[in-house]
């Protein structure tokens, strides 16, 4: 009996033993699990720290104007915040990133609907083009810097851009920089720059070139005031077919001298019919101080005039110097190197004169031809409108 009492107490000890010893194993095992916890957690609360120090210093040197850094936060945020996306690109494109660029007209196009949006889309598309060597991109870059089209207004780089496509003779650059240099706009003025562009631009056969050209030099604009030369840049281009350069040098030749009147009323009766509106009424108004004699003459020594210019069949300097032996006029024509045909024109238009204008009784049968003939143009009437366009003139 003792025996067995004893056993059964060691056995009973035994399991006592066992299980505190699994009680102490499953605290130790919750220990554990809770230690193991607590790591990962500071583990993550670290993480997030350090995540939370990466970005501020990424956004430090984004903001610093480091643009793999802002590329970076771009494309992070093109995931899944657009506008967010959309600021970041712009950053880096701001600093002539093509990469940006691409990425704004990118972000831009997947919000067609925004249509402010668009503007900057194709502000920015222009921007690529004209880093690509685009001029014409360029020079549409450059103004809409100066004016803020689709982008905030920066007229220095905006003018930088301009400048560097008119430099390299992009003629609408450099019609704008002479406009530019006496603008209202500018707070730094220049006539004279004016006036080298306006040159620039003749010098490469733009008719717009040789149009301001010649009212800088009516006016005096950027150069000591030289009728004579204004009149020559202004007939110049209205040689080609420029209905507003006839405009200007029937303007010009209005009332001066004893001959001036008639000199208008030609270039004005040719910029009418070449479709210059307001040249009309002011062909008319000279017409009326001429009386119908002397317009019936004009009309038909423009008409060959006219024929001519519209098949653009005028070479250099030949109407210029036919009115200046018709009207004994002296206005300057550069004689190094001529080779022009000038002498036909002058001569008919004698002729035509002493042809139309001979007798009185000549001048009275015209005068009932024109009041009776539909086809011949009245004093006060206007000639049909033709609707001539001027795209290619500047390249002419």
């Amino acid at each position: 009996m003792n025996i067995i009492g004893m056993a059964i107490g060691v056995l009973g000890l035994s399991f006592i033993v066992i299980f505190i010893w699994m009680i102490s194993l499953s605290v130790r095992k919750k220990r554990l699990e809770l230690e193991k916890k607590e790591r990962e957690e500071a583990y993550r609360r670290a993480l997030e720290r350090s995540r939370e120090e990466e970005r501020r210093e990424r956004l430090f040197q984004a903001e610093s104007g480091h643009v793999p850094t802002i590329l970076y936060l771009a494309k992070e945020a093109e995931r899944k915040n657009l506008r967010e996306a959309l600021f970041w690109y712009e950053k880096a494109a701001s600093f002539d990133n093509i990469n940006g660029m691409h990425g704004v007209v990118r972000v831009c196009n997947r919000m067609r609907d925004d249509m402010v949006l668009r503007a900057k889309s194709r502000f920015w598309e222009s921007c690529i083009k004209g880093l690509e060597g685009d001029l014409s991109s360029k020079f549409e870059t450059g103004q809409a810097l100066v004016y803020g089209h689709g982008t905030e207004v920066n007229v220095v780089k905006g003018l930088n851009l301009i400048q560097e496509a008119a430099e390299n003779d992009h003629i609408e650059s450099i019609i704008f920089m002479g406009a530019w240099c006496v603008s209202p706009d500018n707070l730094s003025p220049s006539p004279a720059d004016s006036t080298y562009w306006y040159s620039k631009a003749a010098k490469l056969n733009s008719l717009k070139g040789m149009m301001y050209l010649g009212l800088n030099y009516l006016k005096g604009v950027g150069v000591p005031a030289n009728y004579e030369k204004g009149c020559y840049w202004l007939e110049r281009a209205a040689e080609k077919a420029h209905p507003e350069s006839m405009f200007h040098a029937g303007e010009a030749w209005m009332d001066r001298g004893a001959n001036g009147n008639s000199v208008a009323y030609i270039w004005l009766y040719l910029a009418a019919h070449f479709g210059h509106e307001e040249a009309r009424a002011l062909r008319d108004k000279v017409g009326g101080k001429m009386g119908v004699n002397s317009v019936v003459g004009l009309q038909a020594l423009a008409r060959p005039l006219q024929k001519k210019i519209a098949t653009g069949r005028v070479n250099k300097h030949s109407i210029i110097r036919a009115l200046n032996k018709l009207y004994k006029r002296n206005i300057p024509v550069p004689e190094k190197g001529q080779a022009l045909e000038d002498t036909e024109i002058a001569e008919s238009a004698s002729e035509l004169l002493e042809s139309e204008l001979a007798t009185s009784e000549k001048l009275a049968q015209l005068e009932n031809e024109l009041e009776n003939d539909e086809d011949d143009e009245p004093v006060q009437s206007s000639t049909p409108s033709l609707d001539f366009t001027n795209t290619s003139m500047d390249k002419s």
